[in-house]
């Protein structure tokens, strides 16, 4: 484990330690801060290994663990966060009936990161409503229609389906059995939502009183499974019902609220939930709108303008920013320009987020293809790690992205962040930010390594360097009110 900086915390007393994981809120002007007014940002990647997936190829497992070999390379790029999948159909199996060994799973993972300086984002994932949904190998799809492979999400016993067809004519969740199953749901027919609230319920009870906890996202990407106007009201009182839930367990940690996507139907709308619509105060509310301008959809808003569009969202609402999920999956010229672009946009607004995700088994729903009557994986599948499907090897890091994602960063700013530029090309690092208080501790991340790149200050005292395993941890004091500066450059 890292030893702790020898300079004492702001009490006074015990020393602080540089990586320590403390309590996060949402500031009066929409910044992710801990306990000490200081500025986080979270930046790190998507794990599924604890997800329970559809599994269409039968050789292929569609999640794989997450290894101690795992947890130091994460480290070893700087990541202060994770955001963990976990599934509705594994926390409660059978209805009313908690898993409590899941929870204990989930548990060992969150521990296995703060033991690594990394916050947990617990996320209740879904794609297409339920893993239950897949096209049966005895149906038959009708002209203009093909077989769906099921994904993941509510637990089968939730799963209303009307009987429809499985078979999609577009996305994933234009099955109409799929958007029978959603509005099932939203209309908490059989009181399967109120058992999807009590399932939060659950897990905040779990995990209220852990800082290393950052928050809690409570539902990934739902469709929206009628027209948005219809929809609007029913979703933001579902949302509602989860953050009255998890509060009154006593968690007062992030969470993280994502628009419903009409997957299904583009022409049902996108529905972002307003918390003065839904009679919640914007306390610790964070908008997590994924960012898939110019890698998934490559024929809307630039990045840039998509990222825009998101601060400006909360800046209306009053919420904090972090991006679930973002990412690219080919190393080409072209996809890894467009990657350089979205790491300087996310510095330009100081912006942490989740890159999906760390490594993608090949029997993910997501790495299959059909093949004649089945279903078998993409021969290289292309992540933060990268697999070689047909020949069943495991290619190690992809580290044209984790030199993006790795690059040099502020973990903890006192006061708050006025600009932000990182290369990762040459480990060039510009902090510049404004303290209202003296003697708050700066802790930064960068790859570089102290004979190949000096650290700089202004208006800071104390410059410590601990070296780590891919890189430094720098840290320091405030030196009086007002604004500072670091850097880092090649010698």
């Amino acid at each position: 484990m890292l030893t702790a900086c020898d300079q004492p915390d702001d009490t006074g007393s015990a020393p602080l330690d540089p990586l320590a994981l403390r309590p996060l809120s949402v500031s009066s002007d929409n910044r992710i801060v801990d306990d000490l007014d200081r500025e986080v940002l979270l930046r790190g990647a998507n794990i599924t290994s604890l997800g329970e997936y559809w599994q269409g190829s039968p050789d292929h497992p569609p999640t794989l663990p997450t290894t101690d070999e795992d947890w130091d390379a994460m480290a070893a790029r700087g990541f202060s966060v994770i955001r963990l999948v976990v599934h509705w159909s594994r926390l409660e199996p059978e209805r009313g009936r908690m898993d409590s060994a899941y929870l204990d799973e989930i548990d060992g993972y969150v521990s296995a990161a703060a033991e690594r300086g990394i916050y947990t984002v617990i996320d209740m994932h879904q794609d297409a409503y339920s893993a239950f949904t897949s096209t049966p190998v005895d149906e038959i799809c009708p002209e203009g229609a093909s077989p769906a492979r099921g994904w993941d999400g509510a637990p089968a016993w939730a799963v209303m389906t009307d009987g429809l067809s499985t078979c999609v004519t577009g996305d994933r969740n234009s099955a109409p059995a799929v958007v029978a199953a959603w509005n099932h749901f939203y209309d908490d027919d059989d009181g399967i939502r109120d058992r999807f609230v009590a399932t939060w319920t659950a897990v905040a009870e779990r995990f209220a009183d852990r800082p290393e906890v950052a928050g809690y996202d409570l539902l990934n990407e739902p469709d929206t499974s009628r027209p948005a106007s219809e929809l609007t009201p029913i979703y933001e009182d579902l949302l509602a019902e989860v953050i009255t839930a998890i509060r009154a367990a006593g968690a007062e940690q992030l969470i993280f609220l994502e628009p419903a996507i009409p997957a299904g139907d583009p022409s049902n709308g996108l529905i972002f939930p307003d918390p003065e619509r839904m009679g919640i105060q914007p306390h610790n509310l964070v908008g997590s709108t994924h960012n898939y301008a110019e890698s998934i959809d490559t024929t809307g808003l630039s990045l840039e303008a998509t990222n825009t569009v998101i601060w400006n969202l909360a800046q209306t609402q009053g919420t904090g920013v972090w991006i679930g999920e973002y990412g690219f999956w080919s190393t080409s010229p072209e996809v890894l320009e467009v990657a350089a672009r979205y790491a300087a946009d996310e510095d330009k607004h100081a912006q942490g987020g989740a890159w999906w995700q760390w490594r993608q088994p090949c029997g993910d729903p997501h790495s299959l293809h059909r093949d004649g009557d089945g279903w078998e994986p993409n021969d290289t599948v292309v992540h933060l790690n990268t697999l070689d499907c047909a020949q069943g090897v495991d290619l190690g890091p992809t580290e044209e992205f984790l030199a993006l994602l790795g690059r040099g960063y502020p973990r903890a700013v006192p006061g708050r962040i006025a600009l932000l530029e990182s290369d990762p090309a040459t480990g060039r690092l510009r902090l510049e930010a404004e303290a209202d208080e003296a003697g708050g501790l700066l802790v930064l991340w960068t790859p570089t390594r102290a004979d190949a790149h000096g650290v700089w200050a202004e208006g800071l005292t104390g410059v410590n360097e601990l070296e780590v395993p891919g890189g430094r941890l720098v840290t320091t004091r405030i030196e009086a009110p007002g604004d500072y500066a670091i850097g880092v450059e090649p010698l």
